[in-house]
C-alpha cells in the first residue's frame, strides 16, 4: 500500500513539472513512465484517464496551498508575502517553469470542463487569500496601496503569473524587477 502511495506522489508531482514546463496538452503518460522509472500500465492504473491526471494535479495543488496557508498562519502579513514569493519564485529555478495559474489559463481551450473548473477553483483560493492578506496587511500598517484589495489581488496575481511567462524570454531579472515593484507600492 505504501509503495502505491508513494507512486502516486511521484506521478502528481511529475505531472505538476511537466504541465508547468509544456503544459498540458503536451502531457503525456509515456513522459511520466519513462522518467519514474516505470511501467506505462502503472500511471494508468492510478489515474485512468490524463483527465483524472490532471484534475488530481489541480486538486493537490488546492491541497498543498491550504497547507501552505496553515503553515503561515501566525506571521505577519510581510512575512506570508515574502515566504509566498520565495515558493512562487522556485518556478524560475526549475528550468523555467510557469504556475499552474499561467498553464491552465493558457491551456484553457484545450483542457477538459472538469480541469477548467478545478483551475478556477485554484485561482479563485489563491485570489482570496491574497484579498485577505491585504486588507489585514492595510489595516494593520504594513501595506498601503490605493484601491480595493480585490483589484490589487488581481494585479499582484496577473504580474506574477506574467512575469513567469516573460521571465522564459527575457530573463530572470524581469521577473525579479515585478517583485520587487510590488514590494515597493506596498511599502508605508
Amino acid at each position: 500500500m505504501k509503495a502505491r502511495t508513494e507512486t502516486k506522489e511521484k506521478i502528481i508531482a511529475l505531472g505538476t513539472d511537466l504541465v508547468k514546463s509544456v503544459g498540458y496538452p503536451s502531457l503525456s503518460y509515456q513522459q511520466i513512465s519513462s522518467q519514474l522509472g516505470i511501467k506505462n500500465a502503472a500511471v494508468h492504473y492510478h489515474y485512468p484517464s490524463k483527465e483524472n491526471l490532471g484534475l488530481e494535479i489541480l486538486i493537490s495543488a488546492c491541497d498543498s496551498f491550504n497547507g501552505f496557508i496553515t503553515y503561515i498562519t501566525d506571521l505577519s502579513p510581510w512575512e506570508k508575502l515574502e515566504l509566498f514569493f520565495e515558493n512562487y519564485r522556485k518556478s524560475l529555478e526549475s528550468d523555467h517553469q510557469i504556475c499552474l495559474i499561467g498553464a491552465s489559463a493558457s491551456d484553457y481551450h484545450q483542457i477538459p470542463e472538469s480541469m477548467q473548473a478545478a483551475a478556477k477553483d485554484y485561482m479563485v483560493l489563491v485570489k482570496n487569500w491574497f484579498i485577505d492578506l491585504l486588507e489585514t496587511g492595510r489595516k494593520e500598517g504594513h501595506f498601503v496601496f490605493k484601491g480595493e484589495p480585490v483589484n490589487k489581488a488581481s494585479l499582484m496575481i496577473a504580474a506574477m503569473a506574467g512575469g513567469l511567462q516573460q521571465a522564459r524570454l527575457i530573463g530572470d531579472d524581469h521577473y525579479d524587477g515585478i517583485i520587487n515593484q510590488i514590494r515597493t507600492e506596498l511599502r508605508p
